[in-house]
């Protein structure tokens, strides 16, 4: 792969608190009220147990989205094929974190998960020989399947590890060539920290941190050690 070429695809983070949000008419009117400061969502839903806010982005990929989704324990904040940086959604959000904590009052982190998605371009401008090939080392291998490979794909699991200065959450990770353009890697690490704490929107931001900086230094070196520094 490319390194220069790394570029983000999505970002999602999902924290789960306590005690319960209400979803009721009252809490409706409130979050209307907070969620609007510093944000402009053009669709809103608000279900029995679901209330979500979505924010299409003018420039972009034609998928690209900002979405904050609350449901009784869980809040959701994903920038979908982003436009802006990564330091500007971290503001975002905590930013809705704290649109969440205005209305609902959590007290607790019961756990929090955060998806980082990437594409990068292959080194052989196939994704499917970089993976395959360089880092798997497959070569024709794969004959008796007696069929063609569309796609090839990589993945682990890292557990969480014990003791203060190991890493305290799970890493799963999967790198695989991209379906929609062959030429391109597809990365993502679904980090999850299971630990309670008490309620602060900068752990979420901090957890987000490590968990982009994981993928975008880690993983790219793994897959620089895969392929013998071929790239």
């Amino acid at each position: 792969m490319l390194p220069q070429t790394l570029k983000t695809r999505g970002l999602h983070v999902g924290v789960r608190f306590a005690p319960s949000a209400v979803l009721d008419k009252h809490h409706k009117q409130q979050f209307q009220l907070k969620a609007s400061e510093g944000f402009d969502w053009r669709r809103q839903e608000y279900l029995q147990n679901a209330w979500h806010l979505v924010s299409p982005q003018a420039e972009g990929d034609p998928r690209s989205q900002l979405k904050l989704s609350v449901s009784p324990d869980l809040v959701n904040f994903e920038d979908y094929f982003p436009t802006t940086s990564f330091d500007l959604y971290l503001d975002n959000l905590k930013l809705a974190l704290e649109t969440v904590a205005g209305v609902f009052s959590p007290r607790l982190i019961l756990a929090t998960g955060i998806v980082v998605r990437l594409t990068a371009q292959s080194l052989d401008n196939d994704g499917r020989l970089f993976l395959g090939q360089r880092c798997l080392h497959l070569d024709d291998r794969l004959g008796p399947l007696g069929r063609p490979v569309h796609a090839v794909g990589l993945k682990l699991l890292l557990p969480p590890l014990p003791g203060p200065d190991k890493p305290n959450w799970q890493a799963e990770i999967k790198v695989e060539s991209l379906i929609e353009d062959v030429r391109q890697l597809f990365i993502e690490v679904d980090a999850r920290w299971g630990q309670p704490g008490p309620w602060d929107p900068n752990i979420a931001v901090e957890r987000t941190k490590t968990a982009f900086e994981f993928a975008t230094t880690r993983v790219v070196s793994l897959l620089k050690e895969l392929a013998g520094e071929q790239f």
